[in-house]
């Protein structure tokens, strides 16, 4: 993979989370312009993150049916007007359904630049990449949250998301111009056949679960980040600048980690991730002083960057290269499915057993989410379609191709 095919990825996958983070801690508060309850505001996230968890699935359902880049360019172009009549609802019910569309489509953006990063990455720089892809999570967090919150206080909701939406609207631009699926993955009904037929492997679904456990972890741990400095009388200005601090702080860290697992490997470095996540908690448990909240920002930033980036490498090492379609958005579900669980099952804890609990519960999801990592796999990668083991079984009869 060279930079003339990551560059387009980046900017269309920064295009997308600048306005997911940009947008996401100004929903609740715009919810409320149109009379929203706190129970409904909760609906209405769980019902956006359904629908981010939908569009992840979509490529994976699609698989070797349609083209790659018609469902990317589509998906892109369907957002930007939803964003922009966000800006003009009038009724709650309006907002709900806007904001899915938008949520849905990136979704299926987020999940087929995963794809196209795994086509082109070699096995020797496949961190490499995926962490550079993964630094679009703290950037957007960064620009996208102060850019969005600066419009707001200046001019208002309208302005900003129309502003939002040009931003967006880079994502099917740059893909339809620059960006291009790998030559001779067009579908065919063998090919739909064949990819559908491939076992995932046991390996993969432990990652799955992993994955989950881990990324729940992280949706409380943001959640409750912003109701305990809540709690405290931290301004919102204190709580979106933890938010900033953190995202600095994950730029190099991710990078580097990304690097290195090309040479260390992948498992050792989802590990300290999913401690650092397990860290988030401890820490929150008791946290009262601005700088544990700094800790925490950062710590549970760069366990999601992390868990986003190594393990969709790990997943491209671990499948079957034709189930590599399949298994990469069903992957990236887990981390939004993973939300729709936090939100949901967080309120009723904290009602029923308190905030501390529910952190406590937290914690010990990442840890056995780092003792599954840990635990040895024995699953080899399935290199070679069948076409091809006939080829080298031709080559070389006494080599077996798994």
């Amino acid at each position: 993979m060279n930079l003339q095919k990551l560059v387009p990825l980046f900017l269309c996958n920064f295009a997308i989370l600048f306005v997911g983070f940009g947008l996401f801690p100004l929903l609740p508060v715009y919810a409320t312009e149109f009379g929203a309850t706190p129970s409904q505001i909760g609906i209405y996230l769980a019902v956006i993150y359904i629908a981010i968890s939908l569009g992840n699935l979509l490529p994976g359902w699609s698989s070797g049916r349609i083209s790659r880049k018609a469902l990317f360019v589509t998906a892109g172009v369907t957002g930007v007007p939803a964003l922009f009549l966000l800006g003009q609802a009038t009724h709650l019910w309006q907002v709900v359904l806007l904001t899915s569309v938008v949520w849905f489509t990136g979704g299926i953006g987020l999940s087929l630049i995963s794809v196209f990063v795994s086509l082109y990455a070699n096995e020797g720089n496949r961190g490499r990449w995926f962490s550079l892809i993964a630094l679009t999570t703290p950037l957007g967090a960064v620009i996208g949250g102060s850019v969005v919150s600066g419009i707001v206080a200046w001019q208002g909701y309208a302005l900003m998301f129309a502003t939002v939406a040009l931003v967006y609207a880079i994502w099917p631009f740059v893909g339809f111009w620059k960006v291009e699926d790998r030559p001779g993955t067009n579908p065919t009904r063998s090919g739909v056949t064949r990819s559908a037929s491939v076992r995932l492997g046991k390996s993969y679904h432990a990652l799955l679960l992993t994955v989950l456990l881990s990324a729940i972890t992280m949706s409380i741990v943001r959640m409750g980040l912003s109701l305990s400095m809540k709690d405290i009388h931290f301004s919102p200005a204190t709580i979106a600048l933890t938010n900033v601090i953190g995202g600095l702080i994950t730029i190099p860290v991710v990078l580097g980690f990304g690097v290195l697992s090309d040479r260390l490997g992948r498992r050792a470095f989802l590990i300290s991730a999913y401690l650092l996540s397990a860290l988030s908690g401890v820490i929150l448990i008791s946290a009262d002083q601005l700088w544990h909240f700094w800790i925490v920002a950062s710590a549970v930033l760069v366990s999601r960057s992390v868990n986003g980036s190594l393990a969709s490498a790990l997943a491209t090492d671990i499948l079957p290269s034709e189930a590599v379609g399949r298994g990469l958005p069903l992957l990236g579900t887990m981390n939004w499915a993973s939300g729709v669980l936090g939100f949901a099952g967080s309120g009723y804890i904290i009602d029923t057993l308190g905030s501390q609990n529910l952190y406590l519960i937290a914690t010990v999801l990442s840890l056995l989410a780092a003792i599954l990592m840990a635990l040895p796999s024995g699953q080899k990668k399935v290199v070679a379609s069948p076409q091809v083991a006939q080829r080298l079984d031709c080559l070389t009869p006494s080599v077996k191709v798994k």
